[in-house]
């Protein structure tokens, strides 16, 4: 199913620009089931039911170096109430390495952590460390990495509640990383009560119209990360990746009317082919919501989020397939079909800022999910 990305104005390639587009791929599972209630004429009457259950997914990640970086920052939500200060990395080529950060929480439940660190290295020396701490709803978190051999120094500070997040990265970055992940799974509903007549025609054609209710439903959970992993200049030290990590949820539900014709030739005595078109039209209601987490080691920060929202739109539905029949016997019928759909409108998150967590709105854009199926009809 091709779906409108998260459209955002971020930095980053995962997220997604105007327009942008992904592809969630899965296992769908349908039904029709075609019973006589009536005749018209000499015609029967039939009510087609048909519906589908799709599990899709898909996921990407990119790393960018921050080589050529001498600051960073990152930030996200209304950003929780600390400060980063006396944060220092000496120049390159200058001796000893050194860096330092003070970093303080006053967090939204009234609790306060502070880290003061730092952190020195002549020629020949090198240290990589880091340091957390917790608070009532929040936490701190310092590293600092300096290198006497190569003359350069780094420091990177973090606070962090239930409120926001405010990570700043200073001095050498360059054995530093900016890595991003972005999964999303769909699952994708359809229920359609279609009622019609086939009507006879001459040589082996046939024409069936018909008309009905549909419903659908589009649940999307989208999870992002962003953090930045940490170069150390001691081997075999691992300091951890800082950052931030946000999951989305975007439910979408139509309700509806279809209108479809489908026609048919017979090309022989047990085979057939037939092109089915229709198209209609859907009340849409869309819901978003959103959660946002600090990623800091040996803490536990609660989640922060952003408002509901929602927003209701009518869509356009349309869809053509194609199949060949072949009846293997008397009540047994074999098939291929392929297909395509199309959904004028699709919610999709629209944000205002360059941060996860600034202003979120649901904008819409279209969609259109493409496959093929062999199927079997038991008539009884």
């Amino acid at each position: 199913m091709n779906l409108p990305s998260w459209n955002s104005q971020r930095n980053d390639p995962l997220y997604g620009g105007e327009g942008s587009r992904l592809t969630d791929d899965g296992l769908n599972l349908g039904f029709r089931l075609d019973m006589p209630i009536g005749a018209i004429g000499s015609q029967p009457l039939i009510l087609e039911w048909s519906g589908s259950i799709a599990d899709l997914s898909s996921s990407s990640s990119n790393r960018s170096s921050l080589a050529g970086s001498s600051v960073f920052d990152m930030r996200y939500g209304s950003s929780a109430n600390g400060s980063i200060t006396a944060q220092t990395a000496s120049s390159t080529g200058v001796l000893p390495a050194a860096a330092a950060a003070d970093v303080t929480v006053n967090d939204s439940a009234g609790g306060t952590a502070s880290i003061i660190s730092s952190a020195s290295s002549p020629a020949g020396g090198r240290i990589s460390q880091f340091a957390s701490g917790s608070s009532t709803s929040g936490a701190v978190f310092s590293a600092l990495v300096t290198n006497g051999d190569a003359q350069t120094a780094a420091s990177y500070a973090a606070y962090a509640d239930d409120t926001g997040f405010t990570l700043r990265g200073l001095g050498d970055l360059g054995n530093s990383s900016l890595v991003s992940t972005r999964s999303e799974s769909t699952i994708v509903i359809d229920q359609t009560l279609l009622l019609g007549a086939p009507i006879d025609l001459n040589d082996g054609w046939s024409i069936t119209p018909k008309l009905g209710p549909t419903y659908r439903s589009i649940d999307r959970d989208v999870d992002f990360t962003q953090a930045i992993d940490i170069g150390e200049s001691v081997a075999g030290a691992n300091l951890p990746a800082v950052g931030i990590g946000q999951s989305d949820e975007l439910n979408a539900r139509y309700i509806g009317a279809l209108g479809a014709l489908t026609v048919t030739k017979w090309v022989g005595t047990d085979l057939s082919v037939s092109l089915d078109a229709k198209l209609g039209g859907a009340y849409v209601h869309s819901r978003y919501q959103s959660r946002y987490s600090a990623n800091l080691p040996n803490v536990t920060i609660a989640t922060f989020e952003t408002p509901d929202q929602s927003r209701n739109d009518i869509s356009l539905l349309a869809g053509l397939n194609a199949g060949v029949q072949y009846k293997a016997k008397e009540n047994v019928v074999l098939g291929f079909n392929a297909g395509v759909d199309f959904i004028s409108k699709v919610p999709t998150i629209s944000y205002s800022g360059t941060a996860i967590g600034d202003a979120p709105s649901i904008t819409m854009s279209h969609a259109i999910s493409y496959g093929a199926s062999v199927s079997v009809t038991w008539r009884f």
